[in-house]
């Protein structure tokens, strides 16, 4: 479902411009639960300048257009603003969104006319501040959704299943989703009252209690506490005690045999 909240401001900037709009996302940004805040065809070159870049090679145009300016950006990350040209002579302008030290958009403004230096020059001045501002409410819009707090949760919840195993924070979570870990925090105590290193402590735990109870007895504590993200098994001696209220010996033993009775 296309809500379009975002069209007005995108559209009075191509008035004033000339120029049409484009995005390239790397997350949900701009699908905040089931809708979409800009019209679908702002997702694709070919469909916004149908008579340039339709009739383009796609193996071209993502092989310029994406990967080679992914690439740019990844080694010029200070940047605000970057001038692309393909070799159909078709100019755009283009500034990168970051959130947490991460590229989540690029948006696009053309198609320019390379002779217009003039327009060019204020198109890119402006650019960067419009393109800001664009993610930033389309953030904003999504953190004020119930129903988008409940995906942050269950994202929060996915990412710790993928990565138990290994060292991770509340800032890699938040990195990972694109918020800030004072969000994060807020997600998770809306919705389980429980902090992000206690859900990966229960976490770590269950899966060792697995590996316990259902593994090989040959499978040494300090190989299941490796296998479930703690570095040191002294560590994990502690944790166990403290969240079953046994020694992992102690715990492996009594479900051996209870398994054997």
């Amino acid at each position: 479902m296309e809500v379009s909240t975002l069209e007005p401001e995108i559209s009075a900037f191509e008035e004033l411009t000339g120029c049409k709009i484009c995005l390239h996302h790397f997350n949900d940004t701009f699908f905040p639960g089931d809708y979409s805040l800009v019209k679908r065809i702002r997702f694709s070159h070919r469909k916004t300048h149908p008579d340039k870049c339709g009739m383009e090679q796609k193996s071209y145009c993502l092989r310029h257009c994406m990967q080679a300016l992914n690439s740019r950006i990844a080694k010029t990350p200070e940047r605000e603003v970057f001038f692309v040209h393909c070799r159909n002579k078709c100019c755009e302008l283009v500034a990168p969104v970051y959130r947490n030290g991460r590229c989540v958009v690029k948006v696009f403004a053309g198609l320019l006319d390379i002779r217009e230096k003039e327009k060019i020059r204020l198109i890119a001045r402006i650019l960067p501040v419009f393109a800001a501002g664009l993610e930033r409410k389309a953030h904003d819009i999504a953190l004020n959704r119930k129903d988008v707090t409940d995906t942050y949760f269950q994202r929060i919840q996915n990412f710790i299943e993928q990565h138990y195993q290994e060292n991770i924070s509340t800032a890699d979570a938040a990195r990972h989703l694109c918020i800030s870990v004072s969000r994060l925090c807020h997600v998770l105590k809306e919705n389980s009252a429980v902090s992000f290193s206690r859900m990966l402590t229960g976490e770590r735990i269950y899966h060792a209690k697995q590996l316990m109870a259902f593994s090989d007895a040959e499978l040494r504590l300090s190989e299941v506490a490796e296998l479930c993200g703690f570095r040191e098994y002294e560590h994990f001696s502690r944790t166990f005690k403290k969240e079953t209220g046994e020694s992992p010996n102690s715990w492996r033993e009594k479900n051996a045999l209870q398994a054997e009775s």
